[in-house]
């Protein structure tokens, strides 16, 4: 069963943009110090990658950024294998690298000439000297800023533990960021059997220290001192395959480089923090137009009242309730989905 959702996934991805290659070289061809090779990004080898990075400068998206707090994540893709990815925590060089990364968005296409960093953590680290940003993402255009609702470190500094959201977990366990809020932080793990089995959305309850340094971004530690470093509060991996009938705001995720139509989806909060469950069927493409379709004009019938979310768009005033089969095939899986059997099982909360 898990092989056949893994496959169905692919039908999401057909309409996938051609290539970033494609991308990349008509926007960088007059600049020597930005050429794509494409052999370079084949199996996202860090030793392969940071040569680019070095030389003639290395290819990417940016997954995710807090200017504030200089928190900027880079995104790089094999070419053969969409699925196949090596993030990057961007830590700018100087002051106008800094300026240049504080204007970009997600999905963002960059180069970023730059070098590794030996860190303690097996997330790589770049140091970027220069950035070009070469290819800028709208979809969230004619929106105000997003204006975000935690204050960290300060949401957290007179506390030991806190329930969290898992952001991002790799590498068995040893990369591990969670979203307090709506605000994301890295964990430093030492002890990988703790997270190892973490699924992206989980709810969990960390113990933690704010690590001293850096300063910016905010690092948790787990404490390890504590009775109970970790506790699962919500899985969401065991809700896979039931049958659910869920409510929430009615949410946009506007056409990206990798897919090439809107994703829509409903916004459910629980214990206090937000998961974003996506309306799909993998079954028939037709079927999926349909409600695609009908989710649009559900969205279009109320454009007065949509606002930005921290990477997407929002209708508070828009309640949808969906009826399906939750599915949760991957660790690594942007956001829980509900898969319909058809339009009908969509219905607007008044």
């Amino acid at each position: 069963m898990l092989k056949r959702y893994q496959s169905l996934l692919l039908l999401l991805l057909l309409t996938i943009i051609t290539s970033g290659i494609t991308l990349f070289s008509s926007a960088l061809s007059a600049d020597e110090t930005c050429v794509y090779h494409p052999e370079a990004y084949q199996g996202v080898n860090l030793s392969n990658l940071g040569n680019e990075l070095e030389k003639t400068g290395l290819l990417g998206e940016i997954h995710g950024t807090v200017p504030e707090e200089n928190i900027f994540v880079l995104s790089v893709r094999d070419p053969d294998n969409f699925f196949k990815s090596q993030q990057f925590s961007v830590i700018p060089g100087n002051k106008k690298t800094r300026n240049i990364l504080r204007n970009t968005d997600r999905h963002d296409q960059v180069c970023v000439r730059g070098k590794l960093v030996k860190n303690p953590s097996p997330q790589p680290h770049i140091v970027v000297k220069s950035a070009v940003i070469t290819e800028s993402w709208d979809g969230l255009q004619g929106y105000d800023n997003y204006q975000y609702q935690g204050n960290i470190p300060v949401d957290l500094k007179y506390k030991n533990h806190a329930i969290f959201k898992v952001h991002a977990i790799d590498n068995d366990g040893k990369i591990l960021v969670v979203e307090y809020k709506d605000k994301v932080l890295p964990i430093f793990v030492e002890n990988p059997e703790l997270t190892k089995d973490l699924y992206r959305g989980d709810l969990i309850d960390l113990s933690y220290k704010i690590q001293p340094w850096p300063k910016q971004p905010t690092h948790l530690n787990l404490n390890l001192k504590a009775e109970n470093p970790l506790t699962v509060v919500d899985q969401l991996v065991a809700k896979h395959q039931t049958e659910a009938t869920l409510t929430g705001k009615l949410v946009k995720f506007p056409q990206s480089p990798q897919i090439a139509f809107d994703v829509y989806a409903i916004e459910v909060i629980t214990q206090g923090l937000s998961r974003y469950y996506t309306l799909v069927n993998f079954e028939d493409a037709e079927t999926f137009k349909t409600i695609r379709e009908k989710l649009e004009t559900i969205w279009n019938n109320h454009l007065e009242t949509v606002e930005a979310g921290r990477n997407f768009l929002i209708n508070p005033h828009v309640m949808i309730q969906a009826q399906g089969q939750l599915n949760i095939i991957s660790p690594q899986q942007a956001n829980p989905q509900i898969l319909l059997d058809n339009a009908n099982q969509i219905q607007v909360i008044n």
